[in-house]
């Protein structure tokens, strides 16, 4: 056997591999927590991970729109129900909910270590005659019946009390006992789910689970629509927009490039012998993504439909330089220097992308390492033995070559267009930098302003606003957390914000237990007070036995905590406000309605406690995305540095550098103005694709700048490098058109940076041809 068949046989025994892992180890993620990165700061760390598992990710808001009012009450009551026995939903709450009763007792036995409002003359005779009068008020009001069943075993109120102080805040309309909006054009209900808001599959499931029942009982309710909001519905939205968009982007990318190098080269064998190192790459890097992330992200997938507009220009040079005189490896060979020159600076500017420290970009940088190496190992010892001998896809017109040769007298274009640029960068009003995270949202502006709506009518957090408290043990953290009460409450008075969630209003530190215990008086105490406060008032005697054995019973309770109401409504709001981080507690206060998120953060600071801080998640978010746009800069600097020093030592020749480095970075000058003038600010992946421009164009270049030894073989460059071009902006023009932000503004982003690199290489192109 010919040795130059066995690289034939080597591929084919990997490709054959590296289908059967794709086939059955490939695992295809669109969870978009998937590609956030760890963070730089704990606080950052903090929000990463309530993004990911927190409490306001697992709240689904629900509306019912489109019935009259009473309709949509009764609708709301059926819902709630139909959905209480569904094991992946905790909670469900529509104004009409009531604890169970084995929470009831519960809370009820423990109402002296829960109340707020024990102190240590609550049981005087005073005070008692107060209660008791009081009590009476409320037996002749609607809410008679209610009190009555408590009064005899609680007659000073703190087991009300209690679940009056829980339900401290702007709560919805209420009408026929369920939650409606103020207009009662829509009964409202909040849905909290087990699964993580970013659990795509799971909150489809859920999602799908409400969407059912509410059909189910809305019978002759015609009208009437369910509306849905929340993290979780907006995880299940982008999930499906993410696969809708990659099957439609790879289907057409895969069209238009076919069609194209069909009606160019008008040749099926060249069809199918392009598809071996592109198929080859693609698998090599779904393969190498899956290898060492464990899964690969559906924007990543997408990314790949680009290596058909990247990876397909290596087999396009050796078919467009392919004569009937010379075999296929022979013509390799020739430009093989040249080619392998851009692979091995390409390759650097990726490798970049892998030390950025954000996994959607290190997913990114190692595909295309992965493809784009493999796809050029293919074209150089593969694809030459597969080519037919004497195979020439069709002849070059050799006047091409002149008609390029004449470019460069219209180098003027260049200056002049960089001149333009940088006037458009300076006075155009479009913010160079994209700030605001929610920019790379698929989410449409309806969809983000339905979402607010519900929260201003729910009275819920808006994901948005909170603080921070920072302790060594449950203890240490909950006496802070009471220590903050009375400056939120100033905050509220004041008008900075119209309510926040606290973990100890649930739960009250050990110390303050211990208080309002010391605060309960002995039996024979309570039993003289309680005699002199109810002389003359018409309660039967005896009635109150039972408040003092309670009482005598509650001096001997041990301390509660968070295991006590483990399994409970309760336990679950703990959980969702108190948890462990990285060795530490942290308690989490979300905050409502903040008007002046500047006076808050001042007066966060002027407490000088450290292990207080006021977090606003949407800056913190831009500040992290900020931080990491930042390193990605850098490594572009650094790549580029390394792209230089490799083209210094490849082309033998510092003095080369200037008419292959300055076309590249005169493109990108034009890319940015083009971006900015269009009104689109630069993010992260903008500055990502800056790499990709640059391997484009580093490819171009050197391909003009090649010392060509004959006419015809300078048209053959240009030809092969026309149809690269095109083939490119064909592909991630396509990109640019996606509803993904991160796709367009790859896309957008590498089209017109392919297009000016090809011009501008064209025009500042040095040649020391020697025509035969």
């Amino acid at each position: 056997m010919r040795a130059s068949r066995w690289p034939v046989l080597i591929w084919g025994f990997c490709f054959v591999g590296a289908l059967w892992l794709a086939a059955t180890e490939l695992s295809i993620h669109s969870d978009l927590s998937d590609l956030l990165p760890e963070g730089t700061t704990n606080t950052q760390r903090l929000l990463l991970t309530q993004v990911r598992s927190g409490l306001a990710g697992r709240l689904i808001l629900v509306a019912i729109e489109g019935a009259e009012p009473d309709e949509l009450a009764r609708l709301s009551r059926d819902l709630s129900k139909g959905l209480q026995g569904n094991a992946q939903i905790d909670f469900v709450g529509n104004g009409a909910q009531v604890l169970s009763s084995d929470e009831r007792q519960l809370l009820f036995r423990l109402r002296y270590l829960l109340s707020s409002t024990l102190q240590a003359d609550t049981f005087s005779a005073d005070s008692l005659r107060g209660a008791l009068e009081k009590r009476l008020d409320d037996l002749r009001s609607p809410l008679g019946l209610l009190i009555k069943e408590y009064i005899p075993s609680d007659p000073t109120g703190e087991f009300l009390g209690i679940l009056q102080s829980w339900s401290e805040w702007e709560a919805p309309t209420k009408h026929r006992e369920v939650w409606m909006s103020a207009d009662l054009q829509r009964a409202l209900l909040v849905v909290k789910t087990k699964a993580a808001g970013f659990d795509a599959e799971a909150q489809a499931a859920i999602q799908q689970h409400i969407q059912a029942v509410f059909q189910q009982v809305r019978k002759d309710s015609s009208l009437a629509r369910l509306l849905l909001s929340g993290p979780g519905v907006f995880a299940v939205e982008i999930q499906q927009t993410i696969e809708q968009e990659i099957w439609w982007l790879s289907v057409t990318a895969s069209l238009l490039v076919v069609v194209f190098l069909c009606v160019t080269y008008r040749s099926v064998t060249l069809m199918v012998l392009s598809l071996i190192p592109l198929t080859s790459g693609i698998l090599a890097g779904l393969v190498a993504v899956n290898s060492w992330f464990g899964f690969v992200h559906g924007i990543t997938l997408g990314f790949g439909i680009t290596l058909l507009g990247v990876v397909d220009d290596y087999p396009i040079h050796l078919f467009s330089h392919l004569t009937r005189k010379e075999s296929a490896q022979t013509t390799m060979r020739a430009i093989w220097p040249t080619m392998r020159l851009g692979i091995v600076t390409t390759a650097i500017g990726f490798s970049s992308l892998l030390l950025a420290g954000f996994p959607a970009l290190a997913q990114l940088g190692l595909f295309a390492v992965a493809g784009l190496g493999t796809a050029a190992v293919v074209t150089r010892w593969v694809l030459p033995v597969c080519i037919p001998a004497g195979f020439a896809p069709r002849e070059i017109r050799p006047d091409l070559g002149r008609l390029v040769d004449g470019l460069p007298k219209a180098r003027i274009v260049v200056p002049v267009a960089v001149i333009l640029a940088t006037i458009v960068l300076i006075w155009s009003d479009t913010p160079l930098w994209q700030e605001d995270l929610e920019g790379l949202s698929p989410l449409s502006a309806e969809k983000k302003e339905l979402d607010q709506h519900l929260r201003q009518e729910l009275g819920a957090p808006d994901v948005r606003d909170l603080f921070v408290v920072e302790g060594t043990s449950v203890e240490a953290l909950l006496m802070k957390a009471e220590a903050m009460m009375p400056r939120l409450e100033q905050l509220r008075e004041g008008r900075v914000l119209s309510g926040y969630d606290i973990v100890s209003r649930y739960l009250p530190s050990h110390h303050v237990q211990q208080e309002r215990l010391k605060a309960l008086p002995e039996r024979e105490v309570l039993k003289r007070n309680l005699d002199a406060a109810q002389k003359g008032l018409p309660f039967m005697p005896g009635l109150f036995a039972p408040f003092v054995t309670a009482v005598d019973e509650a001096r001997s309770l041990p301390f509660i905590d968070r295991d006590t109401f483990r399994g409970t409504t309760l336990g679950m709001k703990l959980e969702s406000l108190l948890f462990s981080h990285q060795d530490e507690w942290l308690a989490i206060v979300p905050l409502r309605g903040v008007l002046d998120r500047t006076q808050l953060a001042t007066a966060a600071a002027s407490w000088g406690d450290i292990s207080v801080s006021y977090v606003d998640l949407k800056e913190e978010s831009n500040r992290l995305m900020r931080a990491y746009r930042n390193r990605m800069m850098q490594l572009v600097g650094w790549g580029t540095i390394a792209i230089t020093v490799s083209l210094a030592v490849g082309l033998g020749s510092i003095t080369r550098l200037g008419p292959v480095l300055a076309p590249i970075g005169c493109a990108l000058i034009v890319v940015v103005a083009v971006l900015k003038g269009s009104g689109e600010s630069l993010s992260l992946f903008h500055v990502a694709t800056f790499l990709l421009v640059i391997g484009l164009g580093l490819d171009y270049s050197l391909f003009f700048n090649r010392r060509e030894g004959t006419e015809i073989e300078r048209a053959k460059t240009v030809f092969g490098l026309l149809v690269c071009s095109t083939t490119t902006i064909l592909v991630f023009g396509l990109l640019a058109f996606s509803k993904i932000p991160v796709l367009h503004a790859i896309g957008l982003t590498a089209a017109c940076g392919s297009l000016c690199c090809l011009l501008f290489s064209g025009l500042m192109a040095q040649r020391e041809a020697t025509d035969a």
